[in-house]
């Protein structure tokens, strides 16, 4: 409901503005699908996720993470994660091993050859970023980036009450 409060408000000025803003934001999220296109890479875009989350959270010497870490932290479930991990694994690119401290307890590792797939995709990526900042030139980049952070952050809080609103009234939060 304050949603449309929020609009019924605006002049028509602010809502061409909101208007390109949110086209811009849809086609900017259309143009960033491509990053995890599976034609490009030859994997589904959560495999490259769960990858890339465990590239970036276990080091050389770590002893790996658990479906239930992985799952919470991209927000998707743990069945979703076994599934990837599955075809990962079959991939050869990651390998799951049983805890030394708790052997009921399985977590999963990057293969040497995962290590070396997730690198490649991520210098590709950068190589298309350092071209966008060709294209933009370092202080439009860098606007940009503290832009698309504010926006992110932005979105989050919004995305979050957004969630609140569907809770019964003794389970909201008031901040």
């Amino acid at each position: 409901m304050a949603i449309i409060r929020g609009v019924i408000g605006l002049s028509e000025e602010q809502k061409e503005v909101a208007k390109q803003l949110m086209e811009s934001y849809f086609q900017s999220q259309v143009g960033g699908n491509m990053l995890q296109n599976r034609s490009v890479y030859n994997q589904k875009p959560g495999e490259i996720m769960v990858l890339y989350y465990i590239s970036m959270n276990v080091g050389d010497d770590g002893p790996g993470l658990m479906v239930s870490e992985i799952s919470g932290k991209l927000n998707v479930t743990s069945p979703t994660v076994t599934q990837h991990i599955n075809s990962l694994e079959a991939q050869e690119l990651v390998v799951r091993h049983a805890d030394p401290a708790d052997r009921r307890i399985v977590r999963i590792r990057l293969t040497d050859k995962g290590k070396t797939y997730i690198q490649r995709v991520n210098e590709a990526r950068l190589t298309m970023f350092v071209g966008l900042v060709n294209h933009l030139g370092e202080e439009e980049s860098l606007l940009f980036a503290e832009l698309m952070r504010k926006a992110s952050d932005y979105m989050l809080k919004q995305q979050e009450m957004y969630l609140r609103s569907f809770l019964p009234d003794e389970n909201r939060r008031t901040e």
